[in-house]
Parts: structure tokens; C-alpha cells; sequence
């Protein structure tokens, strides 16, 4: 047997006026009331999820309560009006909106007369903690306001009374009519200008990571436009009255009242959850609401990602659908007295105002491959502004018309690569088509990610998204204005004689990630099977699945391999096989880094991309079969690093008395130039007992780069840990470390490669003085590291519980211990790792560090206190029980900053 909800919550209006006569001050009386009316909402949703019936109840509560006080502050009931505006006006009111009023005067002596009484109820109301906005005009103040402000005006029309002069808000209605100010056509032009501005607004990163419920693109804001603007012009904006007139079709009225009550549902909860008017769906609350919503987890996807799934859908459906409706509204009713331009384009299409119209009602049934060629046709016009409303709503009642048959079909294969391979609006005709529900029943597989999210940070955009974003960079890339800041891709671009691979490759690479398994492997068969389809050459369709398979491996490579030693690019070259592979490859992963997340692409990833890079096109072009022999690589380093030395005036003898016995990572890792630098700073530092800190820029590049610390002591306990822990509180984003000890001097001979708070390189130079003294401060007392981490977690780092993970494994080429970490991106992680490694007598060779979003992932080399790599099993299932320990007790203590 169902359970009973629990009763909605209800006032008796006489019984409450009474007890407000009776009482000495309405507090008492009246906040019980509203605790009691909110915890009975509370329970009401929590039981039925029914928003829908709430929303207008709590307006009409708040109603009784304000006509009560309204009554018991004996303001006159002649030339003074209580006002409901806004979304209270329209009777709408969520846990923690703005209860919008207007204390409305016929003059200025009726403002005077009251002052005191309106002045304390105005203050009743702030004492009674409710969330009011008010103002106080005149009648004729509020016309010459409504006049002037867009807003203003949209809150007149939805203005009801609630108590006082009832005439004197008519008069009101009648001065702000249509037919006095602000006409249909000047309300909606100002109404699309200010709907596309939010829209640039809300479209940023941080709106896709947490959007916003009322203001983003497809929320409730777009779905109250098309009611504001045809209230304007018919008098009513009700979507019942709207579809009564014929505006809107039965599918449209049932499609937005469906989005408006999940938008309400998703509203009042994040309104309960928060305690407050929030409407935004932040990070720390996006699980609470799906779960209260009953979206749960699965052995596929998170029951949050499944919730703003169904959240990003919705968006879409009602961003399609208010996009159209303002369309139709502005052809056909706000144009009806001006003359159409007329433009034929074919025996079936004319352009109508710049808006592609079908002149053939039928021509979708009786020839439905024009489902396909008008977004052909469109991105072979330039002319055409967009599709007209009769258009788009063909092609939303014929699209059923795509199935197998017509997926599989030469003809229709061969439109859609023709759109692919057009030379300019691709990606504007293949969001239209996604957006008009054609391009996700074309190709299923697309259809299954459309709206698709991977709550991390990592990840800002919806799957989707993302995909359109990385085929808008490459094409983008064929033109000047990137070429400064991505100078590699900005060239190989124009090497590509089929761009459609690449721009297929885009489309098709996350495929898989609807599908249980390896995504890259998923989307590699995905992109195969779609190739052959549409009958691509055999060596293009292997180039567009490998490119989809293989997507990841270039930006995995360029953060975990040494861009310098030899035998590692062999391999990577190897891997890559021939030049051409190398190029796309690059391309796509560019493409790939910038549209997952725009942050990702810092200096220092384009200077790693680029080495990969170039160092592979050498390997390439000495021959797979000739790999450079890793000996004579280092003795070549060594005497061009001798040969600039001595040119500086530094003899061979004292050249190698700097150098010692720092081992053949040294040579490789460093390379020429910075060891040249190095050794000259050094020789400059001479028998100083200080610690030696030098920085400068990793690259002189203007787009590619990072500031390099070269740190060089004698080796201490605690060196790593220290250094690590004052760079973060120098708020330093660590990008890499090459850590060495020479075998005989036991000098510490470190590189420390780090960015900014915003991942750029640091240029100022009293910083850079700042954090090299803070270094030596910091290096002359290692020992006292721990008390140098203060800094606070970010509020959305700390909604995410990501599990410690360590694993580690021995390098037989460069016989050394490997150590892989995951864990919660916190202040200080790196100087707790460098604790336990000192507390395990590890030696640290180097670290390559990878954040992620909210998580980092993060490579370490080192020996175990012998100088060989670690061998005892059991002293190895210690080191990784107490980085796991370690580091989940950093973060616990991270997070109470």
C-alpha cells in the first residue's frame, strides 16, 4: 500500500487577522507561522517530488499572510496599492525567492500621509527574516521608470494586487499598456538582445561545470521570455493561453510544461538543500539533488551524472524549442505588416527574410534525404541567416523518418560527407543538425553522449559539447589569429589535404564513452564501422579509427615520458610509425586538450607537446631502424656543454669539478642550454654556504614555456619535502621535477618547473626575487617544513572523494623505481610524499606531475636507500600503505582549512 503524502500547508486567513489584532507585535504570531509552512513544504516535496504544486501554494500563502499585515497596519484602503511583481507577481515562489512587492501611491501627499506606517510594515516584513524586494512610486514614477527600463516594464506586466486601491493598479496596467509603451516589436527586439546576452553569459566553463536553473541557456529564464513577449502582443502569456490562440502545437505545450516542471523540481530542491536562493547547481549539491530526485547509481554511471544528463537534455530540448517559438513569433506576427524579401533558391526552398522556408510541405516525406541536404544547403549559402520556423518544425515531425534503412543508405552517406568535406560552416550546420534532433539519429552513437557529463573538473563540458568545440579548433587553426599561440598545429593544419579525417575524428572520438569498457578502444570500432559505411578509402578509414583509438596517447606521452632520453621517444616513435600519423595525431590532441577544458593548455603542456613533437619527427626521419645509441647521446651533450663552457671562460678542469659524478640522468634530462647555465651559476656561487637559487624561463617562447628553479645544496633529509612545501605556499603549481644527487659530492642538483596561481609562467621580477629568497630561507631550515603549509582547499575541490591509489613498478632500462600516485588535489601532497619517502630512506630521482581537475596523478622515480630500485615485496606493500595513509590524512586536514 502506497503511502499517504503528507498534507500541503494552509492558512485560515480570518483566524490569522484575528490573532494579529489580539497580539502585542506580529512576530510571535506570524514566524511560527512560516516555519510551519515551510517544514510542511519540505515534507510535502520530500514525499511526492511535486514542485508543480507547491511553487503557486507558497505565492498564494504569502498572499494571505501580506494581506493580513497589510490590514492590521491600518493603511488606508484609498490611494495606496500592495503590489505583487516579478515571478511573486505571476504567482510563482520558490522555498527562497524574492518576494517581489510594490507599495504603489497615486501621488507624492499619499506617500507622505503614510510614511510611518509603510516605513514599519516594510520593516515588519525584514524583521519576519522574508526575502522581500520592494520599492515605493508613485503612479506616475513607475510609468516614467517602466519607460525607461526593460526590466522594470517585464514586472509591471505580470503585477497583480494584493491589497489597498485595486483602481489604482488599474490605472497602472492602462499607463504601461502596450498601446502607450513599449510596443510588441520594441519589447521583443529588446527582449532577443537581452535573451542573447545572458546566453554568452551562461556559456562559459563555470556555467557548464555548475549551471545555473534559472538563467542558463535552455532554464527557466527562456521559457518565461516566449510567455513576456506574447503577453506583449496578445495580451496573454499563459502556455495554456498561448496554445488556445495556435501559437504553440500541442507537442511545444506539452514539451515546455514537461521541462517547466522538472526545471521547478530541480529549483525547489537546490532552494531546500541550500537553505537559501541558490540557482546555481553547484558541485556540493548536484548529488544531494539527484538523489533526492531518485536518480541512483548504476554499474554504467554515476546517479548524478545521470541526473544533469537528463538536466543538459532538457536544456537542449527547451533551448531548441524557445529558440524556434521567439523565431516564429518575430516571422509571423511582429513582421505580418512589412513586405517579405523573397530570394528563390531552388524549385523547394526560397530564402524568406534571409530564413531558409520549405515551399513543399510534403518534401520531407515524399524525399526524405532532404532531411540530410537542407543543412547541405544551408552551409552552401552564406547568405541564409538561419532556418524559418515552418522549416524547423517539418524537420522535427519527419525526423522518425531516419532509421536503418536510411542510415545505410549510399545516397545519404554521401550528403552527409559532402557537408563534412564543404569548406566553411561545417560545425555551424552540424550543431543545427543536433540541435533540430537529426545529426543524434543519424549517427546513434552520437545520439547516446549528446548531453553526456563526467562530474570532475576535469572535464567542464558536456561530451557533446566538447566534441563540436574540438572540430571548431581545428578548423580554426587555418586562419592567422592562433598562430602565435599554437604555431605547430597552426602550420601541420595546412599540410592536411583531408581535412574530413580529422574533423571525423573530432565528431567521433568519445563515442565510446556511452558504451561499458575503454572508451578510446570503444570509439576506434565506432569510427571504423562508420567509415566503411560511408565508404571512405581503406587507408582513410584506418586513419580516422586510429586517430579515435589512439587519442589519449600523445598528451598521456608528452606528461609521463623524458622528452630527452633516446630510448623513450624510439618507442614513442615507433608507436607513431610515420609522419603523417605523427601530425594528425598531434592536431587531434591538441584539439583535444584545449576543448576538454581550456585551463589544461598551459605553457608548459605546449612547450612538452612540442618537444614530443619535434623530438619524434627526429627519430622519424633518422629511421625506426637507426635509434640514437644513448652512450654516445650523452657524450655528445657533454662536450657541446664543455665546448660553450670554456667560451665563457671556464677551464675543462673546473667545468668537471662542478659537474662530479651526478650520473647519465643528468646529461639527458637537462640537456645543452641548461646545463651550461647551470654549471655558470654554480661557479658564480662559489664556496657560498648558502643554498643556491636560481630562476629563468624554461623557453623564450611568447606562447610555450614555464619558470625553471634550479635549486643546488648539499643533499639534506627533508629537501623534497621542503621545497615542494613552500612552492605551494608560494602558490606554485608544480609542473615537473627532476630531482638528482651527485653520486660522490652528495650535492642536490634539483629543477623544479613551475606556473603561476593562473598556469602561466612567472615574469614579474620582484616575485621572482620574492621566491628565491623565500627558497634559501626555507633550505637553509629543512626541518622545519611542516609548518609552512597553510594554505586553504577550494570549495569545489572538496566535494569530490577520490580514492588513494599507488602502484609501483621497477624500469629495467633505467633501473629505477617507478611510483604512480592518485589522489584529491590538496595543498602540501607533495611535501607529505616527500616525508614518507624520507621516512623510508627513498631517494628521490625525479617526479612528473599531472593535476587533473580534482585529482592529480602523479609519477615518481626513485631508489631505495641502497641506490637500486626497490625489490622487498613487504617493504613495498609498507611504502604504499603509508602513502595511502599519508595522504588521505593531508587531505582530511586540507580540507578544515
Amino acid at each position: 500500500m502506497d503511502a499517504v503524502a503528507p498534507a500541503l500547508p494552509s492558512i485560515d486567513s480570518q483566524q490569522l487577522l484575528a490573532d494579529l489584532q489580539a497580539a502585542v507585535s506580529p512576530l510571535p504570531v506570524v514566524k511560527p507561522l512560516l516555519k510551519r509552512i515551510q517544514e510542511e513544504a519540505h515534507a510535502y516535496f520530500r514525499a511526492t517530488l511535486d514542485a508543480s504544486t507547491l511553487i503557486p501554494l507558497r505565492a498564494r500563502l504569502i498572499d494571505q499572510i501580506l494581506q493580513c499585515l497589510w490590514l492590521n497596519s491600518q493603511l488606508p484602503a484609498a490611494d495606496l496599492a500592495l503590489v505583487a511583481v516579478g515571478g511573486y507577481g505571476r504567482g510563482e515562489l520558490h522555498p527562497h525567492s524574492d518576494i517581489d512587492v510594490l507599495l504603489l501611491a497615486r501621488n507624492e501627499d499619499a506617500i507622505n500621509a503614510n510614511s510611518d506606517a509603510l516605513q514599519g510594515f516594510i520593516t515588519l516584513l525584514w524583521d519576519l527574516k522574508l526575502d522581500v524586494g520592494h520599492s515605493v512610486r508613485t503612479l506616475d514614477e513607475c510609468v516614467s521608470e517602466a519607460e525607461k527600463d526593460l526590466t522594470i516594464i517585464t514586472n509591471m506586466m505580470e503585477s497583480r494586487t494584493l491589497a489597498g486601491d485595486t483602481q489604482l493598479h488599474q490605472q497602472l496596467k492602462e499607463a504601461t499598456a502596450a498601446d502607450r509603451i513599449w510596443p510588441a516589436q520594441a519589447f521583443f527586439t529588446a527582449k532577443w538582445q537581452e535573451v542573447q546576452a545572458r546566453h554568452r553569459k551562461h556559456n562559459d566553463s563555470e556555467y557548464n561545470l555548475e549551471p545555473n536553473v534559472k538563467n542558463s541557456p535552455g532554464a527557466l529564464r527562456d521559457i518565461q521570455t516566449i510567455t513576456w513577449v506574447t503577453m506583449r502582443h496578445f495580451g496573454q502569456g499563459s502556455l495554456l493561453a498561448l496554445q488556445d490562440k495556435g501559437f504553440l502545437t500541442n507537442f511545444e505545450f506539452e514539451r515546455l510544461e514537461r521541462s517547466r516542471h522538472f526545471l521547478w523540481q530541480v529549483r525547489y530542491a537546490l532552494h531546500m538543500l541550500a537553505g537559501r536562493e541558490e540557482d546555481r547547481l553547484l558541485f556540493d549539491l548536484q548529488r544531494e539533488i539527484a538523489e533526492l530526485l531518485g536518480f541512483s547509481d548504476d554499474k554504467n554511471q554515476l546517479g548524478v551524472e545521470r541526473f544533469m544528463l537528463r538536466f543538459y537534455r532538457n536544456q537542449l530540448a527547451t533551448t531548441e524549442l524557445s529558440d524556434l517559438l521567439l523565431l516564429h513569433f518575430n516571422e509571423d506576427f511582429m513582421k505580418c505588416d512589412k513586405v517579405n524579401e523573397i530570394e528563390t533558391l531552388n524549385e523547394y526552398f526560397v530564402l524568406c527574410n534571409g530564413y531558409l522556408q520549405l515551399i513543399d510541405k510534403d518534401l520531407f516525406a515524399r524525399e526524405p534525404d532532404w532531411l540530410l541536404r537542407v543543412f547541405l544547403l544551408m552551409a552552401k549559402t552564406p547568405q541564409a541567416k538561419g532556418i524559418h520556423s515552418d522549416t524547423i518544425r517539418a524537420l522535427r515531425d519527419h525526423r522518425n523518418l531516419i532509421d536503418d534503412a536510411y542510415r545505410s543508405n549510399p545516397d545519404n552517406n554521401q550528403i552527409f560527407m559532402q557537408l563534412m568535406r564543404n569548406r566553411s560552416r561545417v560545425v555551424r550546420e552540424l550543431l543545427r543538425m543536433m540541435r533540430y534532433g537529426i545529426l543524434g539519429r543519424y549517427i546513434p552513437e552520437f545520439g547516446h553522449i549528446i548531453g553526456m557529463m563526467e562530474h570532475d573538473l576535469f572535464h567542464i563540458y558536456t561530451v557533446d559539447e566538447h566534441s563540436f568545440r574540438m572540430m571548431r579548433f581545428l578548423r580554426h587553426l587555418r586562419f592567422g589569429d592562433v598562430r602565435e599561440r599554437f604555431p605547430i598545429a597552426s602550420r601541420l593544419i595546412h599540410k592536411v589535404q583531408k581535412k574530413e579525417i580529422l574533423y571525423l575524428a573530432a565528431l567521433l572520438h568519445d563515442t565510446g564513452k556511452s558504451i561499458e569498457g575503454d572508451h578510446t578502444a570503444n570509439g576506434g570500432e565506432i569510427a571504423s564501422a562508420f567509415c566503411r559505411q560511408h565508404n571512405l578509402r581503406p587507408t582513410d578509414s584506418h586513419m580516422v579509427a586510429w586517430l579515435c583509438a589512439s587519442h589519449l596517447v600523445m598528451s598521456q606521452a608528452s606528461q609521463r615520458l623524458d622528452l630527452n632520453n633516446p630510448d623513450d621517444i624510439h618507442q614513442f616513435a615507433l608507436e607513431m610509425g610515420d609522419q603523417n600519423h605523427l601530425d594528425l595525431l598531434y592536431l587531434i590532441s591538441v584539439a583535444d586538450i584545449v576543448s576538454t577544458n581550456p585551463k589544461l593548455w598551459t605553457s608548459w603542456r605546449a612547450e612538452q607537446m612540442r618537444d614530443l613533437y619535434r623530438n619524434t619527427q627526429a627519430a622519424l626521419r633518422r629511421g625506426l631502424g637507426n635509434p640514437i645509441n644513448k652512450e654516445d647521446w650523452i657524450e655528445e651533450i657533454q662536450q657541446e656543454s664543455i665546448s660553450q663552457l670554456m667560451a665563457k671562460g671556464l677551464s675543462e678542469e673546473r667545468i668537471l669539478q662542478i659537474w662530479g659524478e651526478p650520473g647519465d640522468d643528468y646529461f639527458l634530462r637537462e640537456g645543452i642550454d641548461n646545463i651550461v647555465w647551470q654549471t655558470l651559476e654554480i661557479h658564480a656561487h662559489g664556496s657560498s654556504g648558502k643554498p643556491l637559487v636560481s630562476i629563468r624561463p624554461t623557453s623564450d617562447r611568447q606562447f610555450e614555456g614555464a619558470t625553471q628553479i634550479f635549486i643546488f645544496m648539499k643533499d639534506q633529509l627533508n629537501l623534497f619535502a621542503a621545497t615542494t612545501a613552500t612552492l605551494d605556499q608560494l602558490n606554485l603549481n608544480i609542473q615537473d621535477a627532476r630531482i638528482m644527487t651527485s653520486e660522490q659530492e652528495h650535492n642536490a642538483v634539483d629543477t623544479y618547473i613551475v606556473l603561476d596561481e593562473n598556469n602561466e609562467p612567472i615574469d614579474d621580477p620582484q616575485r621572482i626575487e620574492k621566491i628565491r629568497e623565500t627558497l634559501i630561507e626555507a633550505l637553509s631550515h629543512p626541518e622545519e617544513y611542516s609548518t609552512i603549509i597553510q594554505r586553504r582547499t577550494p570549495r569545489v575541490l572538496k566535494q569530490f572523494q577520490v580514492e588513494t591509489q599507488v602502484s609501483m613498478s621497477n624500469d629495467p632500462v633505467m633501473q629505477r623505481t617507478v611510483l604512480e600516485v592518485i589522489a584529491a588535489d590538496r595543498p602540501g601532497l607533495l611535501a607529505r610524499m616527500g616525508a614518507i619517502f624520507a621516512e623510508f630512506g627513498a631517494q628521490m630521482q625525479g617526479a612528473k606531475i599531472l593535476t587533473e581537475g580534482e585529482r592529480v596523478s602523479d609519477i615518481f622515480f626513485i631508489l631505495d636507500s641502497n641506490g637500486q630500485p626497490f625489490s622487498d615485496a613487504a617493504q613495498c606493500h609498507k611504502l604504499q600503505d603509508a602513502i595511502i595513509h599519508g595522504l588521505e590524512e593531508q587531505v582530511e586536514a586540507q580540507s578544515a582549512v
